[in-house]
C-alpha cells in the first residue's frame, strides 16, 4: 500500500467501526433480554401481542457481523430470527439491513419482521398482516 492511500483505508476503517458500534447500541437497545437456548445458540425471546389478538413468539439469535462489501456501505448483520406465529406458522429470517431497530426477511423480502424496542410489525407481500405488536415480557 502506498502513501497516498493510507487516509482512504483509514478513513473506510473508521466507518467501518463506526457502523459495527451502531449496530450493536441498535441491536442492544431493540431485543428483549429473555435468554433462550436451543440445541447450538442462545437467544433472546420476545411474546408479542399483537391487534386482533394474533401473537408473534420471537427468538432472536446474534450473528457475527461482515464488513460492506463497498466503502461508504453500512456493515450486513449476520443475526436471525425465528418467529412462531399464532397462525400455526413457523419460520426463520435472516437479518437485513435498518436504520432504526432489528428488521428480518426473507430473499425477496415478501415477509418482513420488524422489532424497534419492545414493538413490532409483520408485513407480508407490502400489507402489514400483525401490527401494533408488544412484548408481553415488557408490558
Amino acid at each position: 500500500m502506498n502513501e497516498s492511500s493510507r487516509p482512504m483505508w483509514t478513513i473506510v476503517a473508521i466507518i467501518i467501526g463506526i457502523g459495527i458500534v451502531v449496530y450493536f447500541v441498535a441491536g442492544t437497545s431493540a431485543t428483549p433480554a429473555t435468554p433462550v437456548n436451543t440445541a447450538s445458540q442462545t437467544g433472546i425471546r420476545a411474546m408479542f401481542t399483537c391487534d386482533g389478538g394474533m401473537t408473534a413468539d420471537a427468538t432472536f439469535f446474534q450473528g457475527t457481523t461482515t464488513a460492506a462489501a463497498s466503502a461508504g456501505q453500512p456493515p450486513i448483520p449476520g443475526g436471525s430470527v425465528h418467529l412462531v406465529l399464532s397462525d400455526s406458522r413457523v419460520l426463520t429470517l435472516p437479518q437485513t439491513i435498518s436504520a432504526d431497530g432489528a428488521r428480518y426477511a426473507n430473499a425477496n423480502e415478501s415477509f418482513v419482521f420488524w422489532n424497534v424496542g419492545d414493538t413490532a410489525t409483520i408485513t407480508e407481500n407490502g400489507t402489514t398482516t400483525y401490527a401494533n405488536c408488544v412484548d408481553r415480557n415488557n408490558q
